[in-house]
């Protein structure tokens, strides 16, 4: 096991998280044109390894990326708003933890949740991994129903 650590704190944003910030920026541009089909979240490639990419959410699942991309369909139907608010960014090594409060709103429902994101890149500084942890008193029914579709839609090996 490698340990790292950050034993100091810069003014400038990191080359791994000016890619984090352009990555959610770019969900945020795809959600605000609207959602018909997992192809249209094609852009994101750009920021991945489509090939080893693996998202590992709230609920344990595990998706690769055409099974993100269906979960990110199903989460986004039916008019979701997303917003969030980054509290801490950190970057050591491969990884950047991003702390921040999510705000997700589907008609009349508001979920707020308290989330770290973890994004891995390899060498070629292209995101392969990402992590959620998440701290909410209602992760939302429609969110966690997307969960489990993708899951359950998920080819079994």
């Amino acid at each position: 096991m490698k340990i790292a650590t950050a034993t100091g704190v810069v003014p400038e944003l990191g080359p791994l998280t000016k890619l984090v910030n352009a990555f959610t920026d770019k969900q945020g541009e795809i959600v605000a044109a609207g959602i018909s089909s997992p192809l249209d979240w094609e852009p994101l490639t750009a920021f991945l390894e489509a090939d080893q990419f693996k998202r590992v959410g709230a609920y344990l699942e595990v998706f690769d990326w055409p099974q993100y991309r269906e979960f990110l369909t199903s989460w986004a139907a039916g008019g979701t708003r997303f917003e969030f608010t980054i509290f801490h960014m950190t970057e050591v090594g491969n990884a950047v933890f991003q702390e921040i409060e999510e705000r997700h709103h589907r008609g009349a429902e508001f979920i707020r949740k308290n989330v770290i994101a973890v994004y891995r890149f390899n060498d070629r500084k292209k995101l392969i991994h990402l992590d959620i942890y998440e701290q909410a008193q209602d992760s939302g029914r429609w969110i966690k129903e997307a969960a489990q579709t993708a899951v359950a839609a998920a080819p079994t090996t």
